[in-house]
């Protein structure tokens, strides 16, 4: 499939057939773009034309996505006259953001543009992939996405807001070398649960989401596939490894020394309040069936990282 990069305009294939939709999406060689990619793909939910949005569409993870039939398109989110460009003809667009980068006002500023381009385009149907609880948390990279997600309600096409919780992949990205030594640190008590989400999910419940307007129009959805202790996860991650996983506690302060005032507040929202006692009820409610831990851990790459924030 053909390339297309920087400001050259863009070739539209035609479409195979009148049923056939136009998707863009972003962050199309990161995780949460890649599960979209690869289940719009599958022909699972209806036929789709599928345009990633990447920076750099010169890169080894774009040639893989042409490969596979995915037309590439290279931007910045942050560029209103590019994003209207690559959402032109487009029926409907999917939306990821990220806050690692640049910093959570940039992040607003990525969600919020691409939105606003795809109104202006004329698109159909937006998926934003937002967070759990974006708009209670005292934490600015869950605010960030409140604000998107704001703007979306405001905007005229039809929308879906998917909220996901944390990612069972994060322990490989973030506690793999740990892991390894036996423990598994967590600022947490030991027998507070913590919802978990299977990143691969998202690109299901985007694809639902597509499929079925009348029942996903409009909606917000929390999407977590489990609710576990660091204890409970501690002992399956133990079954999984091979060898003892021990949960480890540290102190609040010494963890905000290392890893910073933001992820800090986050374990502590975590401990003292989290995703509340039910927070797979959206995911049952609206026939999901996301993976639980134990089939995460399954699949048998479960340690394949999350690209962060996207």
């Amino acid at each position: 499939m053909a390339r297309v990069s920087g400001s050259d305009s863009i070739n539209r294939r035609k479409r195979e057939s009148p049923m056939t939709m136009n998707v863009l999406v972003t962050g199309a060689t990161g995780t949460q773009g890649g599960s979209v990619v690869s289940q719009l793909l599958s022909g699972t939910y209806g036929a789709c034309d599928v345009y990633g949005l990447t920076r750099t569409a010169t890169g080894h993870a774009a040639r893989t996505l042409e490969s596979r039939g995915v037309t590439v398109l290279e931007g910045d989110l942050t560029d209103a006259e590019r994003m209207r460009e690559c959402c032109t003809d487009m029926d409907a667009v999917f939306g990821v953001t990220t806050f690692f980068e640049a910093g959570t006002d940039a992040e607003t500023e990525q969600g919020i543009t691409l939105a606003e381009a795809a109104d202006d385009a004329g698109v159909e149907r937006f998926v934003f992939s937002s967070v759990g609880r974006a708009d209670e948390a005292p934490l600015a990279h869950f605010a960030s996405k409140a604000q998107i997600e704001k703007r979306v309600k405001e905007l005229g096409f039809e929308h879906t807001i998917l909220r996901p919780v944390f990612f069972m992949q994060n322990f490989a990205t973030y506690h793999g070398e740990e892991l390894d030594e036996g423990t598994l640190s967590m600022p947490m008590a030991p027998d507070t649960p913590l919802a978990l989400l299977d990143a691969m999910d998202i690109g299901k419940a985007v694809g639902m989401a597509l499929q079925d307007g009348d029942r996903f129009g409009g909606k917000t959805i929390e999407l977590a596939g489990d609710n576990r202790t660091p204890v409970e996860i501690a002992t399956a991650l133990s079954t999984e490894l091979g060898h003892e996983i021990t949960h480890v506690r540290p102190d609040l302060d010494d963890y905000r020394a290392m890893a910073g005032d933001e992820m800090a507040e986050m374990y502590d929202w975590f401990d003292t309040v989290g995703y509340g006692s039910n927070p797979t009820a959206d995911a049952e409610a609206y026939g999901l069936n996301p993976n639980d831990f134990a089939s995460f851990l399954s699949k048998g790459e479960p340690f394949q990282s999350v690209q962060p924030g996207v």
